[in-house]
């Protein structure tokens, strides 16, 4: 059941980011054109789209990208600093929720896969009991 978890825990970061960023005025306003504002939220769709899939190294790529868009919409004057700012907290909150669950589905892993040897090794050890007591037995008998 914990696996269920997972993917609503992604898509709630990537809902996270796409509200914080609606919530810091990324639309179209006095601030900065529709270009822009549709430049920026199409970043958001990207890092959710990818959330959503269970990709968290890409929905990471997609936060990479939306960084750099957030910078370049700065440097080129279409967004005020106020607002690159606030769009770069969200982003730095989300790459850090990103990567706490990619190291907890890693863990995870980890875990199945010990599991897994431990089962196997479990098994290994049981047949070679199982052998042993036939050929003690076969051998007393013969």
């Amino acid at each position: 059941m914990r696996s269920a978890g997972g993917p609503v825990r992604r898509v709630v970061v990537a809902a996270a980011l796409a509200l914080a960023l609606g919530l810091s005025g990324c639309a179209a306003g006095s601030d900065y054109s529709a270009q822009t504002a549709s430049t920026l939220q199409h970043g958001v769709l990207e890092v959710a789209t990818a959330a959503h899939a269970n990709d968290l190294a890409g929905a990471q790529t997609k936060l990479a990208a939306l960084a750099k868009l957030n910078d370049a919409a700065l440097a080129k004057g279409e967004i005020s600093s106020a607002r690159h700012a606030a769009i770069n907290t969200s982003i730095v909150a989300v790459r850090a929720d990103l990567t706490q669950l990619q190291d907890q589905a890693e863990k995870a892993q980890l875990q199945q896969q010990l599991q897994q040897l431990q089962q196997q090794q479990q098994q290994k050890d049981q047949k070679d009991k199982g052998h042993g007591k036939g050929k003690s037995g076969s051998d007393g008998d013969g």
